[in-house]
């Protein structure tokens, strides 16, 4: 009589180490999925234009494009004003005020005033362009030119700003440097200084 031999596979049993091992790797795995996700993700939503709200519960009351239309027609009743165009960009209101080239810097500088009180009387400078502590506002930017030509020494440029955070308005002539002086030196035309010569044998 013949004894049936079976051959029973022994069940191996993970080691410690073994253990150890293939936790590290998860661990180790997971991350680099979740990464590697995140850089797949991010490389097909390239060029994809992002929309959201950086100012929601801010710019209220909101600037529309009547209030636009009628701080242009204010601005247009000024002496010497030929053409303002409005930009709302931001945050920021951009009036651009084309002024009479025959107008010179003085002139126009006295009637910066006038254009800052006239869009004030459209939009209050106090509820538009002035931030509380809870809440942002617009910001103000006026600019003021008898053309545009940036090579040409007759152009005057001013800009009146009132940031919201500011409690009154700045005015800078932008078509003149701050420092002439320097302006000068850096453009290369200060007095050419004498090159020296090697001393001859």
């Amino acid at each position: 009589m013949t004894k049936k031999v079976t051959n029973k596979r022994a069940k191996r049993r993970l080691s410690k180490s073994g253990i150890v091992l293939i936790v590290g790797l998860i661990i180790i795995l997971v991350p680099c999925l979740i990464f590697g996700w995140i850089l797949v993700s991010a490389a097909l939503q390239t060029g994809t234009p992002i929309f959201g709200d950086r100012y929601e519960g801010d710019l209220e009351p909101a600037i529309t494009d009547d209030d636009l239309s009628r701080v242009e027609s204010a601005v247009k009743g000024i002496s010497g004003v030929q053409d303002v165009t409005t930009t709302l960009i931001s945050g920021q209101l951009r009036v651009n005020v084309d002024m009479d080239d025959a107008l010179t810097s003085e002139e126009i500088n006295a009637l910066l005033p006038d254009m800052y009180n006239a869009v004030d009387g459209v939009l209050s400078v106090s509820t538009y362009f002035t931030s509380t502590e809870d809440k942002k506002m617009y910001d103000l930017a006026i600019n003021v030119y008898n053309f545009v030509d940036a090579e040409d020494e007759n152009m005057i440029y001013y800009i009146v700003t009132k940031n919201a955070m500011m409690e009154n308005y700045s005015t800078q002539l932008v078509s003149e440097p701050i420092d002439a002086e320097l302006a000068s030196d850096l453009r290369g035309e200060g007095e050419p200084t004498e090159t020296p010569t090697a001393p001859t044998e």
